[in-house]
């Protein structure tokens, strides 16, 4: 294989059309792998595409208290807790739950309507380690598939979270 560098004052147009085949290139393999990943997600987790999401929940020691910094999505028949992801508000949200009096004693008034995924706020996808295995059996490393996995999730659901966690 030969691999040629030609000088970009010497011809310009040759460069160009390069350019825009490397790019149509790369955005053929996204396409492929963002194809890829949804059909594998809807093997792997039957119902993924009719996942549905509510307020998430933490133990607050009165017992499950609405958690107002974080949106769990579930696949059709599994728990109300039993989250496939969740969506936070990475400025707030407290793994622990660990929130003080705010949100431990009356149910805030925002619980009693449907959280609002397109908020900017929402800014962090959580991904489980148990559904990132099974991920990665089907498809490798999570460096093949993580950042795309961000983009597929934004765009099926309507979300516009900036990074996603896998723990």
């Amino acid at each position: 294989m030969f691999i040629f560098i030609i000088n970009p004052t010497f011809n310009k147009n040759v460069l160009s059309l390069l350019d825009i085949y490397i790019g149509m290139k790369v955005i053929i393999t996204e396409n492929k792998m963002y194809n890829l990943l949804n059909k594998s997600l809807e093997h792997l987790f039957d119902g993924f595409n009719d996942v549905d999401y509510t307020w998430a929940d933490f133990d607050c020691g009165w017992g499950v208290c609405c958690d107002i910094y974080a949106v769990g999505f579930t696949l059709p028949g599994s728990e109300h807790d039993d989250y496939l992801f969740k969506l936070i508000d990475s400025e707030n949200y407290d793994n622990n739950g660990d929130y003080g009096e705010e949100l431990t004693g009356e149910l805030p008034e925002i619980c009693m309507e449907h959280p609002d995924i397109t908020n900017p706020q929402f800014d962090t996808i959580i991904f489980y380690e148990l559904f990132v295995e099974e991920l990665e059996n089907y498809l490798g490393p999570i460096r093949n598939w993580g950042s795309e996995l961000l983009g597929l999730l934004n765009t099926k659901f309507g979300m516009n979270a900036k990074k996603i966690i896998f723990i």
